[in-house]
């Protein structure tokens, strides 16, 4: 139940698309559906290709605004787009193949309105599949390693004056953009965890994290720790060489040796002492003796294992 004039709140939600129409009616049909009515959905089409415009043309809804972009520039520019023409007093944004409770939006509002020393929330979330069956529920947070890792997820909110204050998405932050955001928002604003799941994040073959892979997210993500960690960089270089040498592991497995390399070297130069844990190990090992040899050295291993084994059980 709302304690304030819903009125006179106005949510304005941004909504970037490129090529989305596989789930887009979903999104927005979960934005206009929201038990609070007091929104605004700005979509931001960035150069799609199939029918994504006509499906937001198809709705007769005065609370849709429709921006286009020409040509794909890709989220953060889209995301920077639509904040430009929002009005509302809180501002989020979702992605076209993702979804909101019913409630989320109220909920958010009201954890605000209630702790007004808070200017952004997040909550946690559900995992679908592309049938909309639940995976499981991921419990975002805790706040205080937003450093190490990119540990919110995609039900937040936050007022404007976190907008005015922080600015625009970073442009250069491709496939962190949101990362990047919220160690902005975090070095002037208190953030709250409203710990419940009321968005609904998709897993499937076409997302942005499938198509360019974990590697090139989490290599982001240490960039965005290098760019925030400035002069105190040596200081967080342990923290920044374990970030490497998780997206070399992420490049590694799939075969793009080129990244897994650049990953792994500055991943030792940060932190040389990395050398002595298993991933590092690995990674070296394969890097220099390739897939095969790696195998190779593999079996070997379990072969003296065994032998050894052997050998105890004759004693």
């Amino acid at each position: 139940m709302n304690t304030f004039d819903e009125k006179s709140k106005l949510v304005s939600i941004v909504l970037p698309v490129y090529n989305g129409s596989r789930f887009l009616h979903q999104s927005i049909d979960s934005c206009l559906q929201q038990t609070y009515r007091n929104i605004e959905l700005i979509v931001v089409d960035d150069g799609s290709e199939d029918n994504s415009v006509d499906i937001v043309k198809s709705y007769d809804d005065d609370r849709i605004k429709l921006m286009r972009h020409q040509t794909n520039r890709k989220l953060p520019a889209a995301l920077n787009t639509g904040f430009k023409h929002t009005s509302g007093v809180y501002l989020t944004w979702t992605s076209h193949d993702n979804y909101y409770a019913p409630t989320a939006i109220a909920e958010m509002v009201n954890f605000l309105e209630e702790n007004p020393h808070i200017h952004f929330v997040f909550a946690d979330d559900y995992f679908v599949d592309e049938a909309d069956q639940i995976l499981g529920v991921v419990k975002r947070g805790p706040i205080d390693r937003l450093a190490e890792l990119s540990c919110l997820g995609g039900g937040f909110l936050y007022t404007r004056t976190v907008y005015e204050k922080v600015g625009p998405y970073n442009e250069r932050a491709f496939l962190a953009e949101d990362y990047d955001y919220w160690l902005r928002v975090s070095a002037y604003f208190t953030l709250g965890h409203l710990g419940r799941p009321l968005y609904y994040y998709r897993q499937h073959p076409e997302s942005l994290t499938s198509r360019y892979g974990g590697g090139e997210t989490i290599e982001a993500a240490v960039a965005v720790q290098r760019q925030v960690s400035g002069k105190n960089l040596w200081r967080n270089r342990v923290l920044l060489s374990q970030g490497h040498l998780k997206a070399a592991s992420a490049f590694y497995e799939t075969n793009r040796l080129t990244s897994a390399a650049r990953n792994t070297l500055s991943g030792i130069a940060l932190n040389p002492k990395c050398l002595l844990n298993r991933r590092a190990q690995f990674l070296v090992t394969g890097l220099c003796l390739g897939q095969s040899g790696l195998r190779i050295l593999v079996r070997l291993k379990h072969a003296i294992r065994r032998i050894a084994l052997h050998g105890r059980l004759l004693d």
